[in-house]
């Protein structure tokens, strides 16, 4: 029955005692024993809290599987556009990967079973990745391609959604917006998650470890899971991928030691609760060593002989006689100015972590703890959790910096932890405003209703994030040529060649009908490339670095090298396998065989027959002309011979002669175009071909 306008109703509130009392909503705990109860809204329980209008609900914070999505969406144009900027990605991985799956490709020294620095095993666990999806599908090698390293996309983007939420559980909600943009548009990270590298590996098992460490430390199962979990990770990364990431663990790996985390301890208990840590991290990392078993057997297989490439490539590096100085040495200053062409002003936010934390700790100290209060006896200081979750980055960068080999994809698995300590830092300097708003209005009330804060983080997020978009769209318009030309090299060359010899495309079904305005292109059975007389032969001189993996090349093509005046050791077609001449089901029999005076550790080019070709052999050639070049008798004008023909050129920046400010970035309408100095990047065909 409605109320009469005019008379007040009377609302009482129900018992909370007694026999008729109402039970409270039970919490619900998540995975790791964290209670979110039902009903309201829990106050944020991370190492970071905010003083502005904490009162209110939280900002908004994408889940897991819509961060997922979104980062995927990133990963996968990157997989499709981003070029490969470091040679071994190709040779050393690549090649051996498309050898494995189609009996052909290039070989180097460290996969000489002689030297076996490279792991087989790394290798195979992404075989299923360019060999289920392309079968099912039923295409070819360049979709096999491409079906790898959208794949890695999606593992990448996985690890990177996981440690984003952990960082928003565990740390703060806003850190955790910060370090997801950071994900979605740095230029580091655009490379790097879709590179076939141990390195990138590194960085996923890395996040992926970190997803566990950042969780509280406690002696309940939740907490002794977080231990093996972690430890797995990280042990993954080192033994699959690169050895030298176990680096990355050593801070989790003191904390799991020696701090406290999420428990009070009093001194009466410490004893015993050391104990009981070492024995659980004992444990970890016994179990977590297991990896190298399956791991060595592998490549013990692979090689033919009893063999640990994790081990070996740590005896190459620090105790070889020639070790990897012989590929070039750097300055200090190489990392530092690679990191911040990719991320650039998060960098200088990523490096300032540490001392930020220190003057909030100083002059803002209840910013830090979920408590708002100092710590417990027996319990370890927020402060100093959170500074040994910024350590990895500082340690992995100063032993990086202290060699003298230096290697952008080093850096790789510390891409993470750069986001993260540069998303620490925005948070940090937020608080200072917002502490210093306080203190000279006299009024939280008005600072909870500003805009300042919310200004500033937007434009510490933005604008790095919008010069890395620049900073990509520059790689792909400055340096795609190689893809460009393989591209048209397949799929217009070579019909073209075909027709010269009297093939025609694939005639259509009779009963095909267009739909609407669809253009068809013909389609070509390119087999008959396999049973040329004279083979198709495309050779690369000096841009033999650049050379974009056999998976772009069709079968039946010859890919060679014609010599250059590089002095180095180039990599060698490996010699086809027959399953005839196997002694096990392991279907390569190269990878076992070592051929005398083919290879050596010391990069020396090889006194081996079969590197090289001359120049009458190729049909077709990939030449660079640059404006700044000095061509010599084995680097000429390749384009200006008579022999030759330009089939295909791409426009490729002369970095050498433009403007360092105009090599930085693109910007539309040619803004910066005055400054930049290009040169041809071209397919060459022999004539009369």
């Amino acid at each position: 029955m409605a109320a009469v306008p005019g008379t007040e109703n009377v609302r009482f509130r129900r018992p909370t005692t007694g026999p008729s009392a109402v039970k409270p909503t039970e919490p619900k705990k998540d995975e790791f024993g964290s209670m979110a109860p039902t009903g309201f809204k829990k106050r944020h329980q991370g190492l970071l809290q905010d003083q502005v209008g904490r009162n209110k609900p939280g900002p908004t914070v994408p889940g897991l599987s819509f961060a997922f999505r979104l980062l995927l969406l990133v990963r996968t144009v990157a997989a499709m556009y981003a070029v490969i900027s470091d040679c071994d990605e190709v040779f050393n991985f690549f090649e051996p990967l498309h050898y494995f799956q189609y009996n052909s490709g290039f070989q180097t020294w460290e996969l000489s079973p002689e030297f076996a620095i490279r792991s087989w095993a790394y290798v195979l666990l992404h075989w299923p990745l360019a060999h289920v999806i392309p079968k099912i599908l039923k295409v070819g090698k360049r979709p096999a391609f491409f079906a790898l390293r959208i794949s890695l996309g999606a593992i990448c983007s996985f690890c990177e959604a996981k440690f984003f939420r952990t960082v928003v559980e565990t740390i703060n909600e806003r850190v955790g917006r910060y370090l997801l943009f950071g994900f979605l548009l740095s230029a580091g990270m655009w490379t790097a998650s879709v590179a076939f590298l141990p390195s990138s590996f590194c960085m996923y098992t890395a996040m992926l470890a970190s997803s566990y460490w950042f969780h509280p430390a406690t002696s309940t199962p939740t907490g002794i899971r977080r231990a093996y979990y972690a430890t797995f990770a990280f042990a993954v990364g080192a033994i699959v991928g690169w050895p030298f990431s176990a680096a990355l663990g050593i801070p989790f790996v003191l904390e799991e030691l020696f701090l406290t985390g999420g428990e009070v301890v009093l001194p009466a208990q410490k004893g015993a609760w050391m104990a009981k840590r070492w024995e659980t991290m004992g444990k970890a990392i016994g179990l977590a060593a297991g990896i190298a078993i399956p791991v060595s057997m592998v490549d013990s297989w692979a090689y033919g002989r009893s063999t640990f490439p994790t081990l070996n490539i740590i005896t190459y590096n620090l105790f070889s006689g020639n070790g990897p100085d012989l590929y070039g040495t750097s300055p200090t200053s190489f990392y530092f100015a690679n990191l911040f062409l990719n991320f650039n002003f998060l960098l200088p936010l990523a490096l300032i972590a540490l001392p930020a934390l220190a003057v909030t700790y100083t002059f803002d100290y209840r910013r830090l703890g979920k408590t708002q209060m100092k710590p417990k006896d027996g319990e370890t200081s927020p402060y100093t959790l959170l500074a040994v979750r910024l350590s990895p980055f500082y340690l992995w960068l100063a032993i990086l910096t202290a060699q003298a080999h230096k290697e952008e994809r080093f850096m790789f698995p510390a891409y993470p932890f750069l986001l993260f300590n540069a998303s620490v830092s925005i948070y940090l300097i937020r608080g200072w405003i917002e502490s210093y708003y306080i203190h000279a209005t006299n009024s939280p009330y008005n600072a909870s209703r500003s805009s300042i804060f919310s200004m500033f983080t937007l434009a510490a997020v933005l604008i790095p994030g919008i010069i890395s978009f620049l900073r990509v769209g520059g790689s792909i318009y400055f340096y795609h040529a190689p893809f460009d030309v393989v591209h048209h090299f397949q799929y217009k060359s070579i019909p073209a060649f075909l027709t010269n010899l009297g093939y025609e495309p694939i005639p259509l079904p009779a009963d095909f009908k267009p739909y609407g305005n669809e253009v068809v292109k013909p389609q070509w059975d390119l087999s008959p490339l396999k049973s040329l007389e004279t083979p198709l032969t495309l050779c690369y001189g000096t841009e033999w670095y650049r050379f974009p993996s056999s998976y772009l090349v069709p079968e039946g093509v010859r890919v060679r090298w014609i010599r250059s005046d590089f002095d180095g050791m180039m990599p060698r077609p490996w010699e086809p396998s027959s399953s005839a001449n196997s002694t096990s089901i392991w279907p390569r029999d190269e990878t076992r065989r070592v051929r005398v005076g083919r290879f050596n550790g010391e990069n020396k080019a090889s006194g081996d027959v079969g590197t090289y070709v001359d120049p009458s052999e190729c049909t077709y050639l990939v030449s660079l002309s640059l404006p700044s070049t000095t061509h010599t008798t084995l680097e000429p004008d390749w384009a200006a011979k008579p022999e030759w023909e330009e089939e295909y050129c791409k426009g490729f920046l002369d970095a050498a002669s433009t403007k360092w400010w105009a090599r930085l970035i693109w910007l539309p309408g040619g803004l910066l175009e005055k400054g930049r100095v290009w040169g041809d990047y071209c397919l060459l065909k022999r004539k009369g071909q």
